[in-house]
């Protein structure tokens, strides 16, 4: 089976991490984490370690949003990103938070 690509480049989603051009949803990305310093160093670290074999679907909602499953601290993540283009690229992390169940992915399963 051919596997699954996403929308959205990964190298050009890490570099706007990397670079700072990224802002995070208030309900579904920093809800999970203590302090905004502590989501963001999260969200930037999960994010360098993308690649395409970690990606599960891309979803059609308001925009395109790549869905991937990622272990950070011994445990299964969901990560949700897309690039808001306007006025100048920006990367926009929608869901950062621990799986609820299992998530199938190019290379597997990635357990909650």
């Amino acid at each position: 089976m051919k596997a699954k690509t996403p929308h959205w480049d990964i190298d050009k989603v890490k570099e706007l991490a990397a670079n700072g051009k990224m802002i995070l949803s208030a309900t579904k990305a920093l809800a999970s984490f203590p302090t905004f310093e502590a989501a963001t160093h999260a969200a930037a670290t999960v994010i360098a370690g993308l690649h395409p074999g970690i990606f599960s679907e891309t979803l059609a909602q308001t925009t395109m949003c790549d869905v991937y499953g990622v272990k950070w601290n011994s445990k299964g993540w969901y990560l949700k990103v897309t690039i808001d283009p306007d006025p100048e690229d920006e990367l926009i992390v929608v869901s950062l938070h621990p799986l609820a169940r299992p998530m199938k992915t190019n290379t597997g399963m990635v357990m909650p």
